[in-house]
């Protein structure tokens, strides 16, 4: 590591990332008030936190891939600290594609996305 780099890691259950990348927020942004608008009735739920969706790539062992391959299949719900260091709990976890590191065979990189239940 470089002088002055930061390692972004995050924490799914019991498995701590190597490296994690694109770590990015979709908010469940719903409406909260109720107006009418030119004969409409419009209802505005405002955001809605336990609806957030966050999406990474992370990079990992084949042992801890093989931990969050089981949370994933077994819908676990899995307490995350994110990388800020926050920690949200009760989110499921989707793998959506992986692969093996090239010449790290050992070495698992997957972009998953973590639900709020």
């Amino acid at each position: 590591m470089r002088l002055g780099a930061i390692q972004i890691h995050i924490k799914i259950g019991d498995v701590e990332t190597l490296r994690t990348e694109n770590w990015s927020i979709v908010p469940d942004d719903r409406q909260t008030k109720i107006e009418t608008i030119g004969g409409v009735v419009v209802q505005d739920f405002g955001r809605v936190e336990a609806g957030d969706n966050y999406s990474c790539s992370v990079t990992m062992s084949t042992a801890a891939a093989t931990v969050v391959f089981a949370y994933w299949h077994n819908r676990v719900l899995v307490n995350v600290r994110d990388v800020a260091g926050l920690v949200i709990p009760n989110m499921r976890i989707v793998v959506k594609k992986f692969s093996y590191v090239d010449r790290f065979e050992n070495f698992i990189q997957a972009d998953i996305e973590l639900w709020r239940v």
